[in-house]
């Protein structure tokens, strides 16, 4: 990541808690689907600083860290929205503002910064132009390695304008899809049409060698072999409406407790969490971000 985005970041956004948590004498429990302690972030910056984060990281999602050459950024830009994510600059603003390519920027980037993870690949290969709708799969496709062990940084992220509840709602439509072998496999198998682009470091391609020799197999039961982990850390954005930050986390706290249980089917070894960002006016950072894509504002270096 650029140290310019390292530096916004830094002056924009802060980990305030780890839940659970206690407050003058109250506790804000994790959810109770969570098996890693749930993360809260605060914003300490401006909302135009939210949106230049998301506008400047949109290269940072879309490109391997080689493909990145300072002199190009603005180049780089205008090909990511044309060929590495959803963006039509004739759709309604409306349209627009529900492109899911902001949140799922800002996952990678907050992964990258706050978690020192780095790319298995960009994001944005996952992407088809050729489709023109939603990439599926996983939202972040980033890993740490950390005593001989494989983290899969393969994430959700929900940024919605209308609240923190249609976000929630969305993610546990798919959590149990998202949490299988079979999800993970057919991830696998999309990795495999940009087996060039994967980081070797991150074993993967270990895996698709034996999936190809044998395509029966089952990857994420080989993944294991590899020592991989999967970590799943799911990002809501929403406006913060409470008197205070810890009131409104509680909040979501409660809320979350009306959701069922999950039943991931895995067999890789798996951590799932929430990271909560409130912020002050999502509409806002959503629109300043697509005025500045209109003006092709130039990129910081």
């Amino acid at each position: 990541m650029r140290e310019s985005l390292h530096k916004l970041i830094n002056n924009t956004l802060l980990l305030h808690y780890r839940l659970p948590v206690n407050v003058n004498g109250k506790v804000i429990p994790r959810s109770h689907i969570s098996t890693y302690s749930d993360h809260c972030l605060k914003q300490i910056g401006s909302d135009d600083d939210i949106a230049r984060i998301i506008y400047n990281g949109v290269v940072e999602y879309a490109y391997n860290d080689n493909e990145i050459i300072l002199s190009d950024l603005d180049n780089l830009q205008i090909r990511a929205l044309q060929s590495k994510l959803k963006y039509n600059p004739k759709a309604p603003h409306k349209n627009k503002l529900a492109y899911g390519f902001q949140g799922e920027v800002l996952l990678h980037l907050i992964i990258e910064h706050f978690y020192h993870a780095y790319k298995a690949i960009a994001r944005g290969y996952m992407y088809s132009p050729l489709e023109n709708q939603e990439t599926k799969g996983y939202d972040s496709y980033l890993m740490v390695e950390r005593d001989g062990y494989i983290y899969l940084w393969f994430g959700e992220a929900k940024f919605y304008i209308n609240g923190y509840k249609s976000s929630l709602d969305a993610l546990f439509v798919n959590i149990d899809k998202a949490l299988s072998d079979e999800y993970l496999n057919r991830n696998f198998v999309a990795l495999d049409n940009h087996y060039e682009k994967i980081d070797p470091l991150s074993r993967i391609p270990n895996i698709i060698d034996v999936w190809r020799k044998n395509p029966l197999i089952n990857m994420a039961v080989e993944a294991k072999h590899y020592n991989m982990h999967l970590v799943y850390p799911m990002l809501i954005i929403f406006d913060d409406k409470a008197d205070t930050y810890e009131e409104l986390i509680f909040e979501v706290i409660n809320h979350l407790q009306t959701y069922g249980p999950v039943s991931p089917g895995l067999t890789i070894p798996h951590d799932l969490f929430f990271i909560f960002l409130p912020v002050n006016n999502s509409r806002n950072i959503k629109t300043k971000v697509l005025q500045w894509i209109s003006q092709k504002l130039p990129l910081m270096p």
